[in-house]
């Protein structure tokens, strides 16, 4: 695992870390405490800016967002990631999103409403653990080889 970055907030504590798994090719954000929903956002854009520079060249299709420690709802970014984020990432080969869910119920809720919005770029994919997502996806990206 290779860290691209450990995001911090206004008080300087880190609230993200990014990481990219080169032998499973997927780039993973750890996201740990709370977060405001700037914060999510100005997170997330790192993983974009990661995606167009490193992760098409890459065929990385899978981003990976551990939310097992992540705190509070974020609900309210759902429609900014599926309509915004998503099909910024779509155009450097983002093809699937894998959420880790969080046991903080409001972390859950937000993921399942995340899930009911995917749609034909992006599809969201729930699991509970790590290596879940990591089995899902080395799948998956055996399927899309044939």
């Amino acid at each position: 695992m290779i860290v691209v970055d450990l995001i911090r907030n206004d008080a300087g504590e880190i609230y993200a870390k990014l990481s990219y798994e080169p032998i499973k090719n997927y780039l993973l954000m750890k996201w740990i405490g709370f977060c405001s929903e700037d914060e999510v956002k100005a997170a997330s854009m790192k993983m974009y800016e990661w995606q167009k520079r490193e992760g098409f060249k890459k065929g990385c299709k899978f981003h990976v967002h551990d939310t097992k420690e992540i705190e509070g709802a974020w609900a309210g970014l759902v429609d900014w990631i599926s309509n915004y984020f998503f099909p910024l990432n779509y155009e450097f080969g983002l093809r699937y999103n894998i959420s880790i869910i969080s046991p903080d119920l409001f972390s859950k809720l937000s993921s399942i409403e995340l899930q009911k919005k995917s749609n034909d770029m992006v599809t969201t994919v729930l699991c509970e653990t790590i290596s879940q997502a990591e089995a899902w996806l080395t799948k998956r990206y055996a399927e899309l080889s044939h």
